[in-house]
């Protein structure tokens, strides 16, 4: 545990500490309360462009851009290839306590608008599936797997990820989610709400 302080007026007014993981908790000896400063979140919309539901971390991440979110929480839409991905977290590490990735993938005997919520075990990996990964996200293929593994073989994830994984019920060609995954909309919103922070 590391302790530092800070002075006003010439006097030791606040002392935080800071422990192994990095989390500092801070005391104001002014009023005597000691409190975490919010953590910095990211929610992440990983998506196919225009295929319905599997375009879901995209729309849903539009949907979320429309409603009021505390400072600490930045939206972004990451459906691009993953080394791509990799290099925009690796431009501004530790930026982030927390990430939340919404997306949508078709799973085996899974039924359809069923809704996932996990967090990421940070298993360990297969270096040649890692490489299989790379190799696929160059072709441009947009995948929440491969993304992951990618992000935690180069270490560039942050110490806490949740995942929001949708089973698609329709994946045909279009520019909105089906009508069944839009009316949830504020159910899916509220359980990003109750993770981000």
């Amino acid at each position: 545990m590391r302790c530092r302080w800070i002075k006003f007026g010439g006097q030791i007014c606040e002392i935080f500490e800071i422990d192994k993981g990095g989390l500092a908790r801070h005391f104001n000896l002014v009023n005597n309360e000691s409190y975490f400063p919010s953590a910095r979140v990211l929610i992440a919309g990983v998506g196919h462009p225009n295929l319905k539901d599997l375009s879901f971390g995209q729309i849903f991440l539009a949907h979320l851009k429309e409603q009021n979110w505390p400072d600490n929480v930045d939206l972004e839409n990451l459906s691009f290839g993953a080394i791509a991905v990799l290099q925009w977290f690796q431009d501004d590490p530790d930026k982030y306590d927390r990430v939340i990735f919404v997306s949508a993938a078709e799973r085996e005997g899974r039924e359809p608008g069923t809704l996932n919520v996990y967090s990421w075990d940070f298993a360990p990996l297969d270096e040649e599936v890692v490489q299989e990964c790379v190799a696929e996200s160059v072709t441009g293929i947009i995948s929440l797997d491969n993304l992951m593994m990618i992000l935690q073989y180069f270490k560039a994830l942050p110490p806490e990820v949740v995942v929001l994984d949708l089973e698609p019920v329709n994946s045909e060609i279009g520019f909105e989610c089906s009508p069944e995954i839009t009316a949830r909309f504020p159910e899916f919103e509220e359980i990003v709400r109750g993770r981000h922070g």
